[in-house]
């Protein structure tokens, strides 16, 4: 926010009144904020389709808009210290740093200004001054919560405001389509075969390693990068070693090690990069699973482990 001294004749300004009466006498105060010139409306032409990566947790930058200059906006005053920020006309204005939601889409947004943001009107403060809006002006879409797949109309966005006074309106040009977008996921089944105790070494040491393939099919394009996931069905017996704990009423002793095709350990319950392209079309993520001795003593048994797997897109 940048302030101007401005001086200018000849121009009837649009104002607002409040007049205060101090209690207990008969004197009334005249309070006068106004701006000289109209509202700046600024319209921004968005693109026609936007994807939503599946999974993308709220808070995932959806799409930034250019910033336009705001040639025109009106100088605005107020004789007494005021306030400042961005309204939305979609929904609730929500608090300073928050996206203001557009309506029940699971979209947000923000009024971005140079390289920041406004704050939610009031959340902003102005001295008793005059001011003139000098910052290019855009906004910046976010997924805010589920998202339902549809349309966001064109017309009025929000606006920026000062001391009351709609200073400029957001308008985007055109409306929008938006779709929520995944990679197909199968579920797979690894048979690690029948194995023999004798043949562990220590404890951490494996056996029957097996390697196997989460695949990503028909992965549509938009999408800027893949992360997956590991969480054990179980309470994992090591997390951070990639170690299962197998299902009850089996095999004790032993656990089921996950690591990646070069052999390192996939720590589970945190996620990890697979692809930092663009990806479009078909993918494997390749893993190997292997028996993982856990204790001295090991009783035979069933040996199975369950964990689900989840794709974050971006």
């Amino acid at each position: 926010m940048k302030t101007v001294a401005t001086k200018r004749m000849g121009l009837a300004p649009w104002f607002c009144s409040l007049l205060l009466m101090c209690c207990g006498s008969n004197a009334w105060a005249a309070t006068f904020c106004y701006s000289y010139g109209a509202t700046l409306v600024m319209n921004f032409t968005v693109p026609s389709t936007l994807t939503i990566p599946k999974n993308a947790p709220n808070g995932t930058v959806i799409y930034n808009s250019p910033q336009k200059s705001p040639t025109g906006a009106p100088t605005f005053k107020c004789d007494v210290p005021g306030s400042w920020g961005y309204t939305n006309a979609r929904g609730s204005t929500a608090s300073d740093t928050d996206p203001s939601p557009i309506g029940d889409t699971g979209l947000g947004w923000r009024l971005s200004y140079g390289k920041t943001y406004a704050p939610a009107y009031p959340e902003g403060s102005l001295n008793a001054a005059s001011y003139t809006f000098v910052n290019s002006v855009g906004f910046t879409l976010y997924k805010i919560g589920e998202i339902k797949s549809g349309a966001i109309d064109s017309g009025q966005l929000g606006n920026l405001v000062g001391f009351g006074l709609n200073i400029i309106q957001l308008n985007l040009a055109n409306s929008i389509t938006f779709t929520e977008v995944s990679c197909q996921t199968p579920s797979v089944n690894i048979d690690l075969g029948k194995q023999y105790s004798s043949k562990f070494g220590g404890i951490g040491s494996t056996i029957g390693q097996k390697a196997f393939n989460i695949a990503l099919n028909d992965c549509p394009s938009g999408l800027s990068s893949i992360s997956y996931r590991l969480d054990p069905v179980n309470p994992a017996f090591d997390a951070k070693q990639g170690v299962l704990a197998l299902d009850a009423g089996g095999a004790t002793g032993v656990g089921i090690q996950i690591t990646d095709s070069n052999n390192a350990v996939v720590t589970l319950g945190e996620a990890h990069r697979f692809l930092d392209t663009s990806p479009s079309g078909n993918y494997l993520i390749p893993l190997q699973a292997a028996y993982y001795k856990t204790a001295d003593k090991i009783e035979p048994g069933k040996a199975n482990a369950a964990l689900q797997f989840t794709i974050t897109y971006q």
